[in-house]
């Protein structure tokens, strides 16, 4: 398949919207009462999944991929974020969550 890009001026813009995107959620990660709430979590998964966007349509091609593009990477796309949102409600309102609560230990030695 020859490159459907004749120019890498693309792929530089692409490139510093990365490094602006990786600024910009360490960034939000600093700000006191932001990184470590549940908002936090949310602009760095949306972050994430953007800058995963970028990678996947411009440095991998699937922008110029027609045939295949549905099936091999919707679908999986759906499946992970079934599998992360459906995880979700354990890991923000599990016990581990709670100040001041241990977890418990299944792996210590000395008592069922």
């Amino acid at each position: 398949m020859s490159d459907p890009v004749k120019s890498t001026r693309l792929f530089w813009y692409v490139f510093f919207a990365l490094i602006v995107l990786t600024g910009f959620t360490v960034g939000q990660s600093r700000i006191p009462g932001l990184g470590d709430t549940a908002m936090g979590l949310i602009i760095g998964l949306a972050v994430a999944c953007t800058k995963a966007s970028l990678v996947a349509l411009f440095f991998m091609h699937l922008k110029y991929e027609k045939r295949y593009f549905y099936p091999v990477v919707i679908f999986p796309l759906v499946l992970v974020l079934v599998i992360i949102f459906g995880n979700f409600p354990d890991v923000a309102f599990g016990e581990h969550t709670t100040e001041g609560v241990e977890t418990r230990s299944h792996g210590s030695a000395g008592g069922h």
